[in-house]
């Protein structure tokens, strides 16, 4: 009985002196439900719904071309006007899409053609 109590005992000692194991990390230490893949100070836009994956625009400046965009995430300070067309659309009629920092979404399969970073809020 004495080798049981002297054994959980060295067992409780050694528990509480051991080194916690280490906090689980977020995406982003600032903000844990931001994608993981954009860092602060950009625009992230991403091809298709994994915004753990690689994104297909990576911008903090004013920004012309044309990637596939479904889903982007602006973790800048300014707000940004983000011109697409849907894939859908035969017309390829052009659509403006604003987010403000800190938004995120788009959830149509479009082209971005431009994007343009703004001093003022998005008015909607």
């Amino acid at each position: 009985m004495l080798k049981s109590l002297a054994l959980a005992a060295a067992v409780a000692v050694v528990l509480t002196t051991a080194s916690p194991a280490p906090a689980a990390t977020t995406r982003a230490a600032d903000d844990p439900w931001t994608p993981g893949n954009c860092p602060q100070g950009v625009l992230c836009i991403w091809p298709d719904f994994n915004p753990w994956g690689t994104p297909s625009l990576v911008t903090s400046a004013d920004w012309s071309g044309n990637v596939t965009g479904l889903y982007f995430y602006n973790r800048t300070s300014r707000s940004v006007d983000i011109l697409y067309t849907f894939k859908t659309d035969p017309s390829g009629r052009t659509y403006e899409r604003c987010a403000n920092p800190g938004g995120g979404d788009l959830y149509v399969h479009g082209n971005v053609t431009k994007v343009s970073f703004r001093a003022g809020a998005c008015n909607w």
